[in-house]
């Protein structure tokens, strides 16, 4: 009889042919509600068989019958129905209202944080962040172009004009909290930032000793400097990913 790690390698061969695309642990892992190192356990270590719940979405996300994948069934492919296959082909969602209704095979979805951060003069923090029920939607093809960690992508709203003409006002941005540090920045790169009171949009850089180089993009916005020993004032919140514009043009 076959093992569990053998049933996976096949079943990783069958979803790769007809998905078109390659086989990602963390995809799995994700679609299960596992760590990836519990994945890492079932496909390469010597783990027997999967608690029925792992081992139903574990085959409904590779495409095969999940009785056969922990050791139950005769074919790999008995008793698999259309429905429960993998959707292979990229369709443009026109319209969806709550995250449920979107293949997450396919899809990422991306909270919103209830905040406006300006890309102006400042904003004054008034409140701390929080959650909102609306969220954006990506799929895990540009999650891998973008070489960022879903749990880490959060999207504000941006308020002003200083990084006009690359970001509008108006626009929202998502950011990836896990750069937050000042050891992080890199030159040139646009980041959310809490300074002092205010949120902000910008592009920092470090100068020779350490002092922080704050600019805009929009020309009519001086450039700002934060001394060394004034650093504790500032705060990394997120370092720019992307954005979307839905206002006029």
């Amino acid at each position: 009889m076959s093992t569990l790690q053998e049933r996976f390698a096949l079943a990783i061969k069958h979803y790769e042919k007809t998905s078109g695309k390659k086989f990602v642990k963390a995809h799995l892992a994700d679609y299960c509600g596992v760590s990836r190192p519990a994945v890492s356990e079932w496909i390469d270590k010597n783990v027997q068989t999967l608690e029925q719940d792992n081992a139903e979405k574990a085959a409904k996300f590779l495409g095969v019958n999940h009785r056969w994948l922990n050791g139950l069934g005769s074919s790999m492919l008995d008793d698999v129905n259309a429905k429960d296959k993998l959707v292979v082909s990229y369709r443009p969602v026109m319209a969806w209202e709550a995250p449920e209704d979107l293949d997450p095979n396919v899809y990422v979805i991306i909270p919103h944080v209830d905040v406006k951060f300006s890309a102006g003069d400042g904003r004054v923090v008034e409140f701390e962040p929080s959650q909102s029920s609306i969220c954006s939607a990506q799929t895990w093809e540009w999650i891998q172009k973008k070489k960022v960690a879903p749990k880490h992508l959060i999207t504000v709203d941006i308020d002003g004009d200083s990084m006009e003409p690359t970001i509008r006002d108006g626009s929202v941005v998502t950011l990836d909290k896990s750069i937050n540090t000042m050891e992080q920045i890199q030159p040139n790169k646009v980041y959310a930032i809490r300074y002092g009171n205010e949120l902000k949009i910008k592009r920092l850089s470090k100068r020779f000793d350490g002092a922080l180089i704050i600019d805009s993009d929009n020309p009519a916005y001086e450039r700002e400097i934060v001394e060394l020993r004034d650093l504790e004032h500032i705060g990394i919140i997120g370092k720019y990913v992307s954005h979307s514009y839905d206002g006029e043009i």
